[in-house]
């Protein structure tokens, strides 16, 4: 019955008790064992005990060896990490089991995890460290104060410190914070009452910091008998509000400033809110206005859309903060450009909850920028690739700046010519008048000057060239350096020309203003400022009298117009909105614009002004700037020795210059009232179209080309046209800047010359072969005389004598006509081209026709003529003569025996040619067998008697002496036809 007892009370026990073997087997174990560490076995009896237990620090399994020896060993509680990583507190007692006689049976184990008391205990521990919470109790009946761990660190006193609630009370800042602690105090131990406020206690280490301190009052019998409570060390986030309603007027005035936004995105609930700021930027109506993420996304441009949306979800994501430029379209149309900059917020999983942001327009600055970048793109495009040298120029006259034309014209690299000034490289005979003229420009007699000088080339040759020189000014409107715009004319002195474009300079640069936050305290006339202040104007920092060191830092112009307007918001409660220049202490002058609130106290009076100072000297400079460069466009436009023009995308002149009217012989306003394409030669319009198109495209963004115009008398122009496209600040093609150089006196030059070395080649090669064709043919005709008059000297039969005799005539005979053929053809190979005239093609073939009537009539010979009587070629008339007689004939001579002789003749235009051909339907040629020898001297195609080889022969030179081509097309048994080429007239 006792035994039925024990195992009962075991089994029920509230504790995880085991009791084993010397094996460690299970004898017998409690409900609240297997509950605890065996929940997944049902009967343990039996069974190994750590079988029956998943995972057990090692400690443990050493207390269990202990046991073993007979000995008790307990644990009163400990935290273990397991080897799984889990973390475990534990507390155990094993105890020995002997029987009667003292020998060890087993073991009892009380083992108990208290995990969940000691986590719960240990994060409220970590909790107070982190949070900075303390504790404290007052017994009043022992009139004791106890301050926990954490609430010493805040008062700054060692951890033995000990404090009744006297001094406890001194701790807090003496004045009004030590009184209302008092008054708290006394109202809790009087009335029950409890408190919860924040004050300022001076630390045991001097400091001052911001506590919040609660105390809750326990009663007995109506009476107080102790004050319990929580101390936290609020000071940083005290003083952050603090700073926060210190700065939150001054943002309020900063962000009207410069037109600021500020924006809060809850993420979970897709909520979007805005102050009114943000619907001034975005131009939207409040009650317009969802309030969702959807909204403002609705309001970007499409071009940039995809890039802002990535940054705001890369801002989510913590992976960067939100920081980028993009554009909105307003519900007018309108584009404008928009700085936005967030932070995300996220809660303690790390989870992005809210982002808090600010946007501001930008888009005046943008604009400027924007400007100045396509002004500075296309002069660098069109300096680089003008096809003319061009040069920025010191006053010293040592080059700053050349380009690849210049550089080339001269025979320096671009970095030798760094090293050089013009006077170098001046002849000089030259010298003297340039620097005369240069002198004159520094001394503001003239704005730019053009000469004709000469330079001297690397080489030691002289480069001719049109200099023209133009100044650049600065900002302030003194002068920078000079623009030389270099023309190579060396070629027309020497009947060539090599000339290069010219264009615009425009270099300008631009930096964002700061914002410069200020009080002015009217009472005490002192004014309080943010650093920026004090960096926009140069004044020292702890500077005593900051407003009078500010307005001797306004320009002495506009110390009244400041001073009037402080005045009149201080009278009359007047917004303060004006524009100004400072200056430097280095003398530096600043544009400025001040923007001020008037700020009343609690009797209505004026107390102070919030304002702030935005410096914009970089959008003033940039305007200037802006304003140089046009004017030094303009000028260097005007007075270009080239011509230039602005021509639009629809090829309409926009604008030209004296030098493109003199070109092409029109007054300025014929030309404006003009296309391009108007004026440009027929075969050359598909080639300016094309490239024009492809520039406005933006396949590219300069080209150069040469083409023809007609001049206004009629007479083709031939020029080398280099153009740049110019953008507008969104990137599309507005109009383009042409430069227009004259060089039909080059092309001219180049086609005579091209003409005369293809003559003279074609004669060359003729004559070569004609030199082999004599040699070969005198050297067989005289070895055959040789050969008879060797016969003739030894024969005696008068027969054979009288044979020999009649074969030395006609070898004679052979040769007489061969040196005939010859001389023919050497009369061809002279003299042609002195001797060419205007020749009608049409009455030459009625004469050659009427020559050989009789011979048409013979063949029952057809001819059919199809030549315009306005058909004229350049050429010699007994050539042109001989050439169609020599055609008809043989046409006649090889026509076919099964069918009537047909002959077609045509002529037509062909640019400036006359194509005149021959067709027949005779024997034709075999040309797979003989097409290489077709005009070959003493070459014969049929079996004709009275075929020489000779007649081809002379017609190909003919016809190639008059400067002019033959081809021939040939089928065996279908026909020929011979298709001559010569100079219209």
């Amino acid at each position: 019955m006792k035994t039925l007892a024990t195992d009962f009370l075991l089994k029920e026990s509230p504790n995880a008790i085991a009791i084993v073997d010397t094996k460690l087997n299970f004898i017998n174990y409690s409900n609240q064992w297997q509950s605890d560490f065996t929940p997944n076995k049902t009967d343990i009896i039996g069974k190994p005990l750590f079988d029956g237990i998943s995972e057990m620090p090692i400690l443990f399994n050493y207390a269990i060896k202990v046991g073993l020896t007979g000995k008790e060993n307990i644990n009163a509680g400990q935290k273990f990490i397991l080897p799984s990583g889990k973390v475990q507190w534990l507390k155990w007692k094993i105890s020995p089991i002997r029987n009667d006689i003292n020998i060890l049976e087993g073991l009892v184990i009380y083992l108990e995890d208290i995990t969940a008391d000691k986590r719960e205990l240990e994060l409220l521990q970590k909790a107070e460290t982190v949070a900075r919470i303390g504790g404290w109790e007052v017994d009043l009946q022992k009139n004791s104060l106890y301050w926990t761990k954490t609430t010493k660190d805040i008062h700054e006193v060692p951890e033995d410190f000990v404090t009744d609630l006297a001094q406890g009370i001194n701790f807090y800042k003496e004045g009004f914070d030590r009184d209302k602690i008092a008054k708290l105090v006394s109202a809790a131990i009087e009335k029950g009452k409890p408190w919860d406020t924040e004050l300022i206690i001076i630390t045991q280490k001097g400091n001052e910091v911001w506590v919040r301190a609660i105390g809750e009052p326990e009663m007995l019998d109506n009476k107080v008998i102790r004050i319990i409570g929580t101390f936290q060390d609020i000071d940083e986030r005290k003083k952050i509000e603090l700073a926060h309603e210190e700065i939150t007027e001054r943002l309020k005035i900063a962000t009207q400033t410069a037109h600021i936004g500020i924006w809060e995105y809850h993420i979970q609930k897709n909520e979007l809110v805005w102050d009114d700021k943000m619907y001034n930027v975005f131009g939207v109506a409040k009650d317009q206005f969802s309030g969702v993420f959807e909204a403002w996304e609705s309001t970007l441009h499409p071009e940039d859309k995809e890039r802002a949306l990535a940054a705001t979800s890369k801002a989510i994501s913590g992976e960067k903060d939100f920081d980028e430029e993009f554009r909105i379209i307003l519900q007018d149309g309108s584009v404008k450009h928009i700085k936005g900059i967030s932070k995300t917020i996220k809660d303690i999983n790390g989870t992005a909850i809210k982002m808090t942001g600010a946007n501001w327009d930008v888009t005046e600055l943008k604009r400027t920028q924007l400007k100045l970048e396509r002004n500075e793109e296309s002069f660098i495009k069109t300096f680089d690739n003008s096809i003319i040298g061009m040069a920025m120029v010191g006053f010293d006259g040592k080059f700053i700046k050349v380009n690849k034309s210049l550089a080339n014209s001269l025979g320096y690299s671009a970095n030798e010519l760094t090293e050089l000034t013009f006077q170098d490289l001046t002849h000089p005979e030259d010298l003297a008048k340039n620097v005369s003229l240069l002198q004159k420009v520094l001394d503001h007699e003239l704005e730019s000057y053009q000469i004709e000088k000469r330079y001297v080339h690397k080489n030691g040759s002289l480069v001719y060239v049109v200099l023209t020189t133009t100044m650049v000014k600065d900002l302030d409107g003194n002068p920078s350096y000079m623009i030389s715009q270099v023309q190579d004319i060396t070629s027309k002195k020497e009947a060539e020309h090599n000339f290069k474009e010219t264009s615009e300079r425009l270099n300008v640069a631009t930096r964002v203003a700061n914002i410069g936050i200020w009080e002015y305290h009217i009472a005490n006339n002192t004014v309080q400022c943010n650093d920026n202040m004090y960096d926009i104007y140069g004044i020292p920092k702890g500077t005593a009298d900051l407003l009078d060191e500010w307005l001797k830092h306004i320009l002495p112009e506009d110390v009244e117009k400041v001073t009037t307007a402080l005045q009149r918001t201080i009278n009359n409660h007047a917004p303060l909105n004006i524009k100004f220049r400072g200056i430097k202490p280095n003398g530096k002058i600043i544009h400025l614009v001040v923007i001020g609130e008037a700020q009343s106290g609690n009797d209505g009076k004026i107390e102070k002004i919030i304002g702030s100072n935005l410096d914009i000297t970089a959008l003033r400079s940039t305007e200037l700037q802006l304003e140089r460069n046009i004017e030094s466009f303009t000028e260097t436009f005007e007075n270009a020795a080239i011509g230039m023009a602005l021509v639009s995308p629809q090829h309409d002149w926009l604008k030209v210059n004296k030098s493109l009217s003199d070109i092409l012989g029109y007054s300025e306003e014929d030309l404006l009232q003009s296309k391009t394409l108007d004026i440009t030669h027929p075969d050359d319009l598909d080639k300016s179209t094309k490239v024009h198109d492809k520039a406005y495209k933006g396949e590219k963004d300069t080209y150069q080309l040469e083409k023809r115009y007609f001049h206004k008398d009629g007479h083709l122009v031939h020029v080398l046209l280099g153009v740049t496209v110019v953008k507008d600040l969104d990137g599309n093609p507005i109009h383009s800047i042409a430069q227009i150089l004259d060089i039909t006196d080059r092309i001219e030059s180049e086609k005579k010359l091209q003409s005369l070395v293809e003559v003279t080649k074609s004669q060359n090669d003729s004559l070569m072969n004609f030199a082999h064709i004599v040699s070969h043919n005198l050297r067989s005709h005289s070895t055959n005389m040789t050969m008879l008059t060797k016969f003739l000297s030894q024969e005696e039969d008068k027969k054979e004598l009288k044979n020999i005799n009649r074969m030395i005539s006609d070898a004679a005979e052979s040769l007489s006509e061969t040196i005939t053929h010859l001389n023919d053809v050497v009369q061809v190979k002279t003299g042609a081209l002195e001797n060419l005239q205007s020749t009608s093609v049409l009455n030459t073939i009625e004469h050659i026709k009427k020559s050989i009537g009789g011979l048409l009539e013979e063949h029952d010979a057809i001819i059919k003529i199809d030549i315009e009587k306005s058909h004229f070629v350049n050429a010699v008339p007994a050539y042109l003569e001989s050439i169609f007689l020599n055609i008809l004939t043989n046409a006649l001579k090889y026509s076919s025996l099964d069918r009537t002789p047909v002959i077609e003749i045509k002529s037509k235009l062909k640019k400036e040619t006359v194509l005149i051909t021959f067709k027949d339907n005779g024997q034709g040629i075999d040309l797979k067998r003989h097409g290489n020898k077709i005009f070959g001297m003493y070459k014969t195609f049929h079996k004709h008697k009275d075929a020489k080889g000779i007649g081809l022969f002379i017609t190909k030179n003919q016809i190639e002496a008059m400067s002019g081509s033959i081809k021939i097309e040939s089928v065996i048994d279908e026909g020929t036809t011979i298709f001559i080429e010569l100079k219209q007239s």
